[in-house]
């Protein structure tokens, strides 16, 4: 009983471990935009992971299961600075289109624009 499901977490813990490298090269190559459907699909395998330990009544493991997980904290340990710099870069984008728009909206009522025509009357 046990055998399946020990086969099925290393199954997905290879899985898991292919989407990590996925998400180190997408890093590298400088394209953050594909790290979101690449996290779901992590959580995804972290979601159906814990299911199985539950199912079991304890946490499924062998020496192929924690060669796996060395190699999955191996790629995190690089993936972790990366993200927080990303992340503070994001942020700063963020901040400064905000300040932005505070500044135009700001500056933008002050400036009365007239709609009409005036004709200039000598007296």
């Amino acid at each position: 009983m046990f055998q399946g499901m020990i086969t099925e977490k290393e199954t997905l813990l290879q899985q898991y471990l292919e989407l990590t490298a996925k998400m180190l090269e997408a890093m590298v190559r400088g394209q953050e935009d594909d790290l979101l459907p690449l996290l779901e699909q992590r959580q995804q395998s972290i979601s159906t992971i814990d299911k199985l330990d539950i199912e079991a009544g304890k946490i499924l493991t062998n020496q192929r299961i924690q060669g796996l997980l060395s190699e999955v904290m191996s790629i995190e340990k690089i993936i972790g600075p990366k993200l927080q710099q990303s992340l503070k870069k994001l942020s700063n984008q963020v901040r400064f289109a905000k300040n932005e728009q505070y500044l135009t909206k700001q500056y933008e009522d002050l400036i009365p624009v007239s709609k009409g025509v005036f004709y200039d009357q000598k007296k």
